[in-house]
């Protein structure tokens, strides 16, 4: 698994990666569908504090404020890539997967700044919502910069941090793919934007 995710090829980091997050997302939606109170994780996230719980005056306000957000979120996840590596695994990686968990989480309780008429149980209708687009993006951004980390512990437990000597290089590949991670962002936050609008 773990030369999948360090791969050279930008593609099957992020196709391995997303796919890990898809698989966490279904259980935490079947999970929270069918156990948790509605509401039970309202508010339970650092974007939905962010983004408050009110809609924005006209749609590209919301957009811009989705936008925004979401942006200072992928911050994470570069920067846990470039603080640092564990076996050779970025930091930033583990920030995808735990969202994909959250978003499930929050997708099956209904526990939406705005809420939704009525709970959604696990569907394909999940490809209708900006969420599922929102994450592939974020994990593309963390496939993207896998390879910036500044320290590394070699083995978890056994090794300490120690500064990584080779100088970081991000390819043609990297940027196009950090690119259309932001392309896909914003085209998800304003479908997004006009979901709350139509709501």
């Amino acid at each position: 698994m773990r030369e999948y995710l360090c791969s050279r090829k930008i593609w099957v980091r992020f196709l391995v990666l997303y796919a890990i997050g898809v698989a966490l997302f279904i259980a935490a939606w079947i999970i929270s569908f069918n156990f948790l109170p509605e509401g039970a994780m309202r508010g339970s996230n650092a974007a939905s504090k962010l983004a408050g719980d009110g809609a924005s005056a006209s749609v590209v306000k919301e957009f811009a404020r989705i936008f925004i957000v979401n942006l200072v979120m992928s911050c994470f996840i570069v920067g846990g890539n470039y603080v640092l590596k564990i076996n050779n695994i970025p930091l930033g990686y583990i920030v995808p997967p735990v969202w994909f968990i959250t978003y499930g989480l929050t997708l099956g309780s209904n526990s939406f700044a705005i809420s939704l008429p009525e709970r959604i149980g696990p569907s394909l209708m999940v490809f209708q919502r900006s969420g599922i687009y929102e994450l592939a993006a974020y994990t593309l951004i963390a496939a993207a910069t896998y390879n910036i980390s500044r320290y590394q512990i070699k083995k978890f437990f056994k090794t300490n941090p120690e500064k990584v000597e080779a100088r970081i290089y991000v390819s043609l590949q990297q940027y196009l793919g950090i690119a259309a991670a932001v392309l896909i962002l914003a085209v998800s936050n304003y479908m997004e934007a006009l979901m709350i609008f139509n709501r």
